[in-house]
């Protein structure tokens, strides 16, 4: 057999890749994590596309060693620890900054790694204690600013709140410090609370070979509020790159990028777009989850999959330079309430919209659904394309449709 790729929890997006691979006729192993069972995009493994199906044990490098793999590729979040080790490891030519991988991962020591590199960063701490954090608030002149709480390492904005100027932060602090993470089933040892950066949020897909890195998708995101949450994801947009106006976002990118120690593979890198220019929100050392990989080859005619089976076929990006093609308008949809579902065809309407692209629904009737605060509880998307004016005018129907989805409150049964 070729020599394979190794891609650890091949889920959400991460599905996309041994496929990606197989065409190019290089097979894949999977490498399984023990993770709490979730709903969405690539929620289950592709058995299929793999040569092999290994669970993560002791004695894994050794097991992992006799395929001499070509490339260790992180499937999810969850799974960079254990990818980056692995290809420290096995294929230590192929690797991202060893000794930043704490930094790669931890929100706010991203931070620190920005600001010891001389690049605009966001004021952050990193503690367990209230008392600490009304110290650094005053010394950092912040008593009267909008803030940021968070985990320090979460994804999909779980437990992310945003606090508005002299808001109560106490409460969604104690939430995450006591609350575990739907994705890890794991509670926080500390609370990340930042300074909140307010402007334009886009996420930049790049992927990176021999330390040089090249754009594979921009997105540019709309978000509304749930609560004390600007978490709730109302559309994206995947946009072109025009340097005049984003030429600051994308070198403000690599240089995050190479004071975070990124060299190899895919990353998904969250940034605001400020009046004082670009702020790192965070980075993902991986490609960008759920169905991003379809939606940026109808936009791009690529996406990062493709791009990462250029870089470890064919030993640098084929591609360069970034090709626009068509907007892409995913629309994500949202239940107000946590309750049971009983007429989700009410969305089977949207497969009549002009400018349809894909429809992705993870519920059916008599399921019971999350109330949307955040990604992770988006009950479905539907992706749009063509011109935006059109795109829009069914972004309405879309949301009218939802209006009609009947959630019977699930505390009464």
């Amino acid at each position: 057999m070729n020599r394979p790729v190794v891609i650890v929890n091949p889920l959400s997006s991460g599905i996309e890749l041994a496929p990606a691979f197989k065409s190019r006729g290089i097979p894949a192993i999977a490498v399984t994590l023990k993770s709490p069972d979730w709903v969405g995009y690539g929620s289950t493994i592709q058995s299929a596309d793999f040569a092999e199906i290994i669970p993560d044990q002791s004695n894994l490098v050794e097991i992992l060693r006799k395929y001499n793999p070509l490339a260790i590729i992180p499937g999810t979040g969850e799974s960079v620890p254990l990818a980056e080790h692995l290809a420290e490891v096995l294929t230590p030519n192929l690797t991202n900054d060893p000794k930043k991988s704490l930094n790669r991962l931890h929100k706010a020591l991203m931070q620190d790694a920005l600001k010891e590199a001389g690049i605009p960063y966001l004021k952050t701490l990193n503690t367990t204690s209230e008392n600490e954090v009304e110290l650094w608030l005053k010394e950092n002149e912040l008593v009267n600013s909008p803030l940021i709480i968070k985990p320090p390492m979460s994804g999909g904005s779980d437990k992310v709140f945003h606090i508005s100027a002299r808001g109560d932060w106490k409460i969604a602090f104690n939430r995450v410090l006591t609350e575990p993470s739907p994705t890890s089933g794991k509670t926080n040892d500390t609370v990340v609370i930042q300074e909140q950066a307010i402007g334009t949020e886009f996420a930049v897909g790049t992927v990176s070979a021999n330390g040089k890195h090249y754009l594979a998708h921009l997105i540019k995101y709309n978000k509304t509020s749930s609560h004390d949450r600007k978490t709730v994801y109302d559309y994206v947009e995947f946009v072109p790159y025009i340097e005049e106006e984003l030429g600051e976002l994308f070198i403000y990118t690599q240089k995050t990028l190479d004071a975070l120690g990124v060299r190899f593979g895919a990353t998904h890198t969250e940034i605001m777009l400020t009046e004082k220019g670009p702020r790192l929100i965070e980075l993902g050392a991986r490609m960008c989850g759920g169905p991003v990989v379809k939606f940026s080859r109808e936009a791009t005619g690529s996406s990062q999959a493709d791009k990462l089976v250029e870089i470890y076929a064919d030993g640098d990006v084929l591609t360069k330079e970034f090709v626009f093609k068509k907007t892409v308008v995913p629309v994500f949809l949202k239940s107000p309430m946590k309750g049971t579902i009983s007429n989700i065809e009410t969305l089977t309407e949207a497969s009549k919209l002009p400018t349809l692209f894909n429809t992705y629904i993870w519920y059916k009737n008599g399921d019971i659904v999350p109330q949307t605060v955040d990604y992770l509880t988006s009950i479905g998307i539907i992706a749009l394309t063509g011109n935006l004016k059109d795109i829009l005018q069914d972004y309405k129907t879309i949301r009218e449709m939802e209006s009609k989805l009947i959630i019977s409150n699930w505390s009464s049964h």
